[in-house]
């Protein structure tokens, strides 16, 4: 059990016959309980400064523990923020390449119509040509068999010629 500095001031030493020199023992007590002051505050003030310094430590640790913790968080953040990217991005490249095959889809079909379209008005074009032919056709037959009748065939040539297709 240590003895503190009091105790060893208040030390009461029993007295002999052929005993210490009662002055000497009371400076030497006094010596001691100096030194033994001066190692009990040493040690209170190294106990405090242990105390302060495991605090600190504990407070790094805490504040490693939360670096540590945010960095992998961060990390993992990261990481989901990097994943999502890549996976809208997939997203967005297939909706584009499905809204170009539906563009193309709708052009080719666009194409077929105007194809068909142009056919049409070519058979139709043949057929207005065809039609216009025969009226002409008719139509100079007519005047051909009302000239037979007439003896005006100079006036109806240039009417003829006028009426005739290249």
């Amino acid at each position: 059990m240590a003895l503190v500095p009091a105790e060893i001031r208040n030390a009461a030493l029993g007295r002999a016959l052929l005993g210490y020199r009662r002055g000497e023992v009371d400076e030497l007590l006094e010596r001691l309980a100096d030194a033994h002051q001066e190692l009990w505050q040493e040690r209170v003030d190294l106990r405090e400064r242990v105390d302060a310094l495991e605090a600190e430590v504990q407070r790094h640790r805490d504040m490693e523990e939360l670096l540590r913790r945010t960095l992998v968080s961060a990390e993992k953040h990261a990481a989901d923020q990097k994943e999502a990217a890549r996976q809208e991005a997939q997203r967005i490249v297939r909706e584009a390449e499905q809204e170009g095959r539906e563009i193309l889809g709708e052009a080719h079909h666009q194409r077929a119509a105007v194809w068909r379209d142009m056919q049409d008005l070519e058979q139709r074009g043949r057929e207005i040509e065809a039609r216009y032919r025969a009226f002409l056709a008719t139509a100079v037959a007519i005047l051909d068999e009302a000239g037979a009748d007439d003896d005006r065939t100079e006036e109806r040539e240039p009417l003829a010629d006028a009426i005739t297709l290249h």
